[in-house]
């Protein structure tokens, strides 16, 4: 079966074949074969190729927040707007990165101060939740701009932890 997305903003069309628990995932002429086991609320454990991921995921008006070690991922079906107001996981605007938190947690480590060079796949601040630990990571290269928590601090979902503004000429 066909699925056509939009993940954070860009098209994607999916063919899948199996069921709900295994399945072969085809995208640009690459395939995986996935097998999915439900962790518990909003958790999955996904293998993919033999490899596996805890998976956290939660569907609101935006479309389903995916977040998988420490990426976060909105998929859209067509017809979701994803213009609710409400920040994603990991969003970029006018070249600044907000990291905010996934789910309700404590934050175990923040790794960065304003106005440190940070690169790309930098884990930025470190926060538990459901007994495991999220490395929040930038997806970009830049300076850390503003950070509104310290470790110990509890945070509620999506509340803003780090902002991180990208450095001048990059996409």
């Amino acid at each position: 079966m066909e699925y056509n997305y939009v993940i954070n903003s860009d098209q994607i069309d999916i063919d899948v074949d199996g069921s709900a628990s295994s399945m072969s995932i085809s995208r640009d002429d690459k395939t995986a074969n996935v097998s999915v086991i439900p962790a518990g609320d909003g958790t999955l454990l996904m293998q993919v190729d033999g490899k596996s991921y805890p998976v956290r995921y939660a569907r609101d008006e935006q479309g389903l927040h995916v977040m998988v070690k420490g990426v976060s991922i909105l998929a859209q079906e067509p017809g979701e707007s994803g213009n609710s107001g409400s920040a994603d996981y990991v969003e970029l605007v006018d070249g600044k990165l907000v990291l905010v938190a996934p789910m309700p947690g404590q934050v175990v480590k923040v790794n960065v101060n304003v106005g440190d060079e940070v690169a790309t796949k930098q884990c930025c601040v470190i926060v538990e939740a459901m007994k495991m630990e999220n490395e929040l990571i930038t997806s970009i290269d830049g300076t850390v701009t503003a950070v509104h928590v310290e470790a110990g601090q509890k945070v509620d979902a999506m509340q803003p932890l780090v902002e991180v503004t990208q450095k001048d000429g990059e996409e």
